[in-house]
């Protein structure tokens, strides 16, 4: 016997989720392909060993991680690249104290970046005028940048200065605020050291905090905190 018209059961059917697949929205995670994550990674060494030579010979200020590299190079006699990956195992270490995850590309990136580094800047010249100076800045901040928001969002393992940013941001730092302070801290060290620091530092502290934030929403990634990745292991 047929069912009374406009009398129906409702049926639930169980959807099963793939949960070893991560959503591209889940904090601190990548849904990407390996070789796209593998490729932006690339991109991203390439664009650091740019965009730093640009800042150095714009001499209008370097970035705050290189004020401290530059303080060291003064203050010790180490080159350049050399000073670069000394640094960066320091912030290693306080950025995995705090909770980041350091990556296979964290290490190998200091170790190929610092050389790299080093090659450009016996390429690109001095610029002449205050305005070619000023393209140098701009265009450096605007690469760096962008191979930050590269790095962050492929999980193989950020630069130094990132690693920390990710690792006050697990501790509940809104992600501004917590590039401040990983910027902010380089600079102060290096200064004391001697480093190099100008207009160009004020204006990379400034503006890196805000572009990294909009291009990891573009990019739609979220960096972990640790309520987030502890609920996340709970299976909530």
């Amino acid at each position: 016997m047929l069912p009374p018209v406009g009398r129906y059961r409702r049926i639930t059917v169980p959807i099963h989720s793939n949960s070893d697949t991560p959503s591209p929205t889940t904090p601190g995670t990548s849904a990407l392909p390996m070789s796209t994550r593998l490729a932006r990674l690339g991109l991203s060494w390439v664009g650091v060993a740019i965009g730093v030579p640009l800042l150095v010979r714009a001499d209008l200020g370097v970035s705050p991680f290189d004020v401290l590299n530059t303080g060291i190079s003064e203050a010790t006699g180490l080159s350049f690249g050399l000073s670069f990956v000394v640094d960066s195992l320091v912030f290693f270490l306080a950025g995995w104290l705090l909770g980041a995850r350091l990556g296979w590309a964290s290490v190998t990136g200091t170790i190929v970046i610092g050389p790299l580094i080093d090659l450009v800047l016996g390429i690109v010249p001095e610029p002449d005028g205050l305005v070619a100076r000023g393209s140098f800045m701009i265009i450096g901040i605007a690469v760096i940048a962008t191979a930050i928001c590269l790095v962050v969002t492929t999980d193989l393992g950020a630069g130094p200065t990132e690693i920390l940013m990710l690792g006050l941001v697990h501790r509940g730092m809104a992600l501004v605020p917590a590039r401040w302070v990983s910027d902010g801290l380089p600079v102060v060290v290096g200064v004391v050291l001697g480093g190099s620091v100008g207009v160009g530092t004020v204006v990379f502290v400034l503006a890196m905090g805000p572009l990294i934030t909009f291009g990891l929403r573009r990019l739609h990634y979220t960096p972990a905190r640790r309520e987030v990745a502890a609920a996340a292991a709970a299976g909530f």
